[in-house]
């Protein structure tokens, strides 16, 4: 399952058009390149901005992991089965709106204006952003974040905020609040902190921005630090001050590097969702909390262009509410099967203005929210497969955008994927580190050595470590040992010390002299540590053996009982289960998802379909990077109408164009007809709807298997029998066969 991994740098926020715009002025690509040409300019440049972050996950990454884990696995038992009537007609009645009569909850968030000394506010041209104001003032701001009614569109428009959007989306069950503050500048010019070589920089604009936050009378910091979001005291309660600002979102006053820079170019800031490295104590400050030294400390923030909609806001928010991005992080391919059916993935750029009518959260996303924050984010029906049978289950659903009598979503489990990853070296059983980002996971034992004179640990080790970013260690007393397969080279600075990492190539024998705590009592620790990137198969330790003056202290191959206190490690059979499993929506061109029928595409309107959205969840995978595993990530939808559309000029069209008409329906879908600025055409005039999913089927195309999935055959069917003349709800048999 991915995690949240960020730098200065989130793909899915930018405008293409515009920067391809900067890309050609730079002389990068041609200015009349292909839609191919164009697309493999993009992916490259992607992935030379996302190497300029490289493991640095923070310090407070490990206890991130964990509180993710645990909201994980509270998405495990979420739902309830509640199959709806068998009902013959097609044409269904229109959505019936539910009040939510829970307490909502409302978090709050400290928003920062920073300007430069070369680049003040109001420097900006309107021939450089659809979204100019003559003025952007903190009212501005504070209406966009903030505003029950919206804020001003720079045309007269009203234009959905922050607050709605998170609103409609949990069903009025959480919402923000907030104070705006500034505009202040920054030490330096706009450059420093911007340009690509050093993306490090921008920890510096942050931290500067808080100190002048902090030497600002009208600003109380206590308001900001509501929640203990990491669990900083491990005693499980999140909704209590720990000293640390709880969301700190700073603008900047260039339009971003994600819609071409403005001026600044390529030395503009790229939104993004990233930390301060380590909890950044805020001089002149005083908490309540005796954490950071009794200070404020600022540890999480986010930043927006100075012409930032809703979209680019709301989608960085998503992250700091623990959501991962759920694109292809890495540009491996042509894109994965999510594209503009999330916010988290390109949904934040939707509207006739980019970024003005941001698409929902994922059903995924909205279980995790569900599970995290409690309220009205996503109920429905949980069915087993097994349970399921030819005659099937009728379930009635809502509009993805509202809160009716019907259901958000239903869930169809699969039985659990056992994934093979290693055998023990001897038995049945061995011990495992775990896989995962941000793990620190751990088997000790207390071990006397009192009276010995000499002593040595051993045992058989297969490891498969992301090489200088994840470590396996051997630990006394909390400090890292060497052994005959350790290294205490950190190319990456991840700050694990001496440790295993990289790949054993098969079952080797590790060795760790223990004499020179002979005569002591000490407490032996085998710890796994991963960072936020690739999660790779991690340790195995089979066949432990301690000696001591030659004698056998201790002997273990995991087969019974152990001396050693498990956190985190398991004992292993060499396979892990999985859970992998379908969620059923329904979307429509309403409320918040009304973006879905303004997708803008070089100033043209794509629109995605209304219907049956079928997700496939499979937590086998941890990450989107759909060119390395063509056809399987974490996530992604099952596009029901297969055939392969193409470029005039005979180029496959990314996934973001294959997955325009993913839903299944039962009414004629609108054709599509777009021109590149190359003057190749796209056009799709099949408008036939597909009405029934059967995993036996393939969903995915040979010409681009990127934007297809990798599904499992268990005889399951889908089948669309009924919908509102408007669309708002569906009605759909679920059966097996």
């Amino acid at each position: 399952m991915a995690a949240p991994v960020h730098g200065p740098f989130d793909a899915p926020l930018a405008d293409e058009v515009k920067v391809l715009e900067m890309l050609k002025k730079s002389g990068r690509i041609p200015t009349l390149a292909s839609p191919e040409q164009e697309q493999a300019a993009l992916a490259s440049y992607y992935r030379e901005k996302s190497r300029a972050y490289q493991g640095n996950s923070g310090t407070l990454a490990v206890k991130e992991g964990k509180v993710r884990e645990t909201i994980l696995k509270k998405i495990r038992l979420n739902g309830t089965a509640r199959p709806g009537d068998r009902v013959p007609t097609l044409l269904l009645k229109a959505i019936e709106r539910e009040h939510y009569q829970g307490q909502m909850r409302k978090d709050k968030i400290l928003a920062i204006l920073v300007d430069f000394p070369d680049y003040p506010k109001n420097s900006v041209r309107p021939e450089l952003t659809k979204m100019y104001y003559p003025d952007y003032t903190p009212a501005h701001y504070n209406d966009l974040l903030f505003s029950s009614k919206g804020y001003a569109g720079p045309n007269g428009e009203r234009f959905i905020s922050m607050r709605q959007f998170y609103e409609q989306q949990s069903g009025q069950s959480y919402s923000v609040r907030g104070q705006v503050a500034g505009w202040y500048t920054a030490d330096k010019n706009a450059a420093y902190y911007g340009a690509n070589a050093t993306p490090n920089t921008i920890r510096e604009l942050v931290k500067e921005a808080l100190i002048q936050v902090a030497n600002d009378p009208s600003i109380d910091l206590a308001q900001f630090d509501q929640e203990d979001r990491y669990d900083l005291n491990g005693n499980g309660n999140r909704n209590e001050p720990d000293g640390l600002i709880d969301h700190l979102m700073i603008f900047h006053s260039s339009v971003g590097e994600e819609a071409g820079g403005g001026d600044l170019g390529e030395d503009a800031i790229w939104a993004h969702r990233w930390n301060l490295g380590a909890p950044y104590p805020i001089p002149g400050t005083s908490s309540p909390s005796q954490n950071f030294g009794g200070q404020f400390a600022a540890y999480d923030y986010t930043i927006q262009p100075i012409d930032a909609a809703a979209g680019v806001c709301a989608h960085e928010y998503g992250h700091d509410l623990g959501l991962p991005d759920e694109y292809d992080t890495k540009y491996t391919g042509k894109g994965e099967p999510v594209a503009t059916w999330s916010i988290m993935s390109s949904g934040s750029w939707a509207g006739v203005i980019g970024g003005t009518e941001p698409t929902g959260f994922s059903a995924w996303a909205k279980e995790f929210l569900q599970a995290s924050l409690g309220g009205n984010w996503l109920h429905g029906s949980n069915v087993q497969l097994a349970d399921l049978s030819p005659r099937g289950n009728v379930y009635m659903l809502d509009q993805a955008n509202d809160k009716g009598r019907n259901d958000d979503v239903v869930r169809i489990n699969l039985p659990a994927k056992q994934i093979p990853l290693n055998p023990p070296y001897a038995g049945q059983f061995q011990y495992h580190g775990g896989k995962g980002n941000n793990l620190d996971n751990r088997m000790s034992l207390k071990l006397d050595l009192s009276g010995k004179q000499s002593a040595s640990l051993g045992f058989k080790a297969w490891y498969q470590i992301e090489e200088g970013y994840d470590y396996a260690r051997v630990l006394v007393n909390g400090q890292p040992i060497a052994g005959n397969l350790t290294t205490s080279n950190d190319p990456n600075r991840v700050g694990f010390g001496i440790g295993i990492t990289g790949n054993s190539n098969g079952w080797t024998d590790a060795e760790f002299d223990l004499t020179p705590w002979a005569g002591q009592q000490v407490t032996l620790t085998l710890q796994y540590q991963s960072d936020g990137g690739v999660a790779e198969n991690g340790l195995f330790v089979d066949e432990l053996q301690i000696l001591a003056d030659g004698d056998t202290l201790l002997s273990d191959g995991a087969e019974g009982s152990s001396a050693f206190t498990l956190a985190g490690f398991v004992k292993s059979n060499g396979n892990e289960a999985k859970d992998h499993y379908y969620l059923a929506e329904w979307r429509n061109h309403a409320g918040v998802d009304k973006g879905l029928a303004h997708i803008n595409v070089a100033d043209q309107l794509m629109r995605y379909e209304p219907g049956m959205l079928l997700w496939y969840v499979d937590n086998s995978q941890a990450n989107n990077w759909v060119g390395v595993h063509p056809g399987e990530g974490f996530l992604g939808v099952v596009d029901a109408d297969q055939r392969t559309l193409k470029w005039s000029d005979g180029a496959v069209a990314g996934t973001r164009y294959q997955i325009h008409d993913a839903t299944f329906s039962l009414g004629f879908q609108q054709p599509l007809n777009l021109k590149h600025p190359s003057g190749s055409l796209l056009r799709d005039f099949w408008i036939t709807p597909n009405r029934v999913f059967k995993d036996s089927r393939s969903y995915q195309s040979k010409e681009i298997p990127d934007a297809g999935r990798l599904l499992p055959e268990y005889g399951l069917k889908i089948s669309v029998t009924g919908q509102a003349r408007d669309m708002s709800t569906g009605r759909i048999i679920v059966s097996r066969h």
